[in-house]
């Protein structure tokens, strides 16, 4: 039979004023809608509306503040049917030149006949610009019966000024139909709808506290994508894989990497995972999903060997110990790599905080300079308290390219994970774990100094048994770059993660 589609058009008149002392930008907008029918044989669905959004004067704002739209689909034929919804035909504009924002929200919610109660389905921004935002899929309705939404659109306060948002002009149709659509949607936008928190019992943890950080992954302590408890109410929650995922994989620059999580700033972290196959598939384990092998330093007779860079050897003091002057060994490993294979690559690449953890911990009695015994932030961390952690105190420890966000130390946006991101992953120090995403039968590096004993330097590694422990710094373990996407970035329609069929980056 034919397949029908319901287009309700938001026609959205845009204008910008700015006010005297400020900078912000506003909307007066205007929306209109009809009742519109599509039929098939007998199949038949309504949409229908009683009551237009208008966003008229709108300053930035919050969600509750926002007008809204309402709207009823029914199925006034016989059969069951199931249709999708789109926010489609978007034309967002700045000064006449298409553009982006991700300060223009949207969320879409569930509701009732009175439209007096509601339960969120989907949210999102306009960070993809122009392209089609998939509101809701695969929703099932039978016959004479009616499903009720509220969908709302506003400028979000960001609480500093937003010029970026003067001059914006905004259309759209909102269009319900019975066939899929194939459409780019953003990398986090696919895989966000699957997450859950971490600190509540759920499908694989079975604790009511949420996941236990001292013990691995597992079937009943996680697997699958959490979202980082604490961070669920900011602008960009932060999203982690746990235990034996297989719908992570993604295809970008030539290579197939994994994701592990996203970003306080939206992005997506990846690590290295190989090359694609001759069919294109991620399907690489083994020697193949590791760089190459390197020594984190050749020397590790001094506390400086544990930096990512490092300082003078031998020093009396703590920062200069540390200063970010040397690379190490390490780092010159992935920075020639990136520059023979990703340079073409990095605008897509988002200037995250690398974090090389040279905080003491609170157990170190020494100032962790020269040859003094000395442990590092995440030695009690995650060995003692097993509370691993995604803030990097020290900003001379934030390695960054530009020094707006961090040490503005590195050359490139690219370095390797955190001991804690590998912990958040599934690992768990001296505990074998071999059924979590990141164990790949392989020893390799992480970014996490442990200690130093007097004699050596060392960092934390995985080893091939997938338990979290830590090596002397001049042993040469594998090598597995870690860069993050940018926020926004778009996928190929089409790809479902696995590593048959990984998300493919546009």
């Amino acid at each position: 039979m034919n397949r029908p589609t319901l287009i309700v058009s938001l026609m959205i008149i845009a204008g910008t004023l700015i006010l005297m002392g400020g900078s912000y930008a506003y909307f007066t907008a205007m929306a209109t809608s009809n009742v519109q029918g599509a039929e098939s044989g007998i199949l038949e669905l309504t949409y229908q509306t009683n009551k237009n959004i208008t966003l008229e004067n709108v300053f930035p704002t919050e969600e509750i503040e926002t007008g809204v739209h309402q709207f009823a689909i029914e199925n006034t034929g016989t059969l069951e049917s199931r249709y999708y919804l789109y926010l489609d035909n978007i034309v967002l504009q700045k000064d006449g030149t298409d553009t982006q924002s991700g300060n223009l929200k949207w969320k879409l919610y569930r509701s009732d006949e009175s439209y007096s109660k509601q339960s969120k389905i989907a949210d999102g921004d306009l960070i993809t610009g122009n392209h089609t935002i998939e509101l809701a899929t695969g929703i099932t309705i039978q016959p004479s019966e009616k499903h009720y939404y509220i969908l709302k659109v506003w400028l979000q306060e960001t609480g500093s000024l937003q010029n970026e948002d003067q001059g914006l002009s905004f259309g759209a149709q909102v269009v319900a139909t019975t066939e899929k659509k194939a459409i780019n949607k953003t990398l986090v936008a696919a895989i966000k709808q699957q997450a859950v928190l971490d600190n509540i019992q759920s499908t694989y943890v079975t604790s009511s506290t949420g996941i236990d950080f001292s013990q691995i992954s597992s079937d009943s302590n996680g697997k699958g994508l959490y979202i980082l408890h604490e961070t669920e109410n900011d602008s960009y929650p932060i999203m982690y894989y746990r235990g034996a995922v297989e719908n992570n994989h993604v295809k970008f620059a030539n290579y197939c990497w994994l994701i592990v999580r996203t970003t306080e700033t939206g992005g997506v972290k990846l690590v290295y995972n190989g090359e694609p196959d001759s069919n294109g598939q991620c399907s690489a384990t083994g020697d193949r999903t590791i760089l190459r092998g390197s020594a984190f330093n050749s020397e590790d007779g001094d506390n400086a060997y544990v930096g990512y860079m490092y300082g003078e050897v031998d020093s009396e003091s703590y920062e200069a110990t540390h200063a970010n002057i040397h690379d190490s060994t390490i780092k010159s490993t992935i920075d020639e790599w990136y520059g023979d294979n990703m340079v073409d690559y990095t605008d897509r690449l988002e200037d995250t905080v690398w974090c090389n953890d040279r905080s003491l911990s609170p157990d170190s009695a020494s100032a962790g300079m020269g040859k003094l015994n000395t442990g590092y932030g995440a030695d009690a961390r995650l060995y003692v308290y097993h509370t691993p952690s995604l803030e990097c105190v020290n900003e001379n420890d934030r390695f960054t390219v530009s020094s707006e966000n961090g040490n503005g130390a590195l050359t490139y946006p690219v370095a390797l994970l955190t001991a804690d991101e590998i912990v958040y992953a599934g690992g768990v120090n001296g505990v074998d774990n071999n059924n979590f995403y990141l164990n790949n039968g392989n020893y390799w590096w992480s970014l996490s100094p442990y200690s130093f004993n007097g004699t050596n330097a060392t960092v934390f590694d995985l080893f091939s048994t997938g338990s979290l422990y830590n090596y002397y710094v001049f042993n040469t373990l594998g090598v597995r770059p870690a860069i993050s996407l940018k926020y926004g970035v778009m996928i190929q329609s089409g790809g479902d993660g696995s590593k048959e069929n990984p998300y493919v980056i546009v």
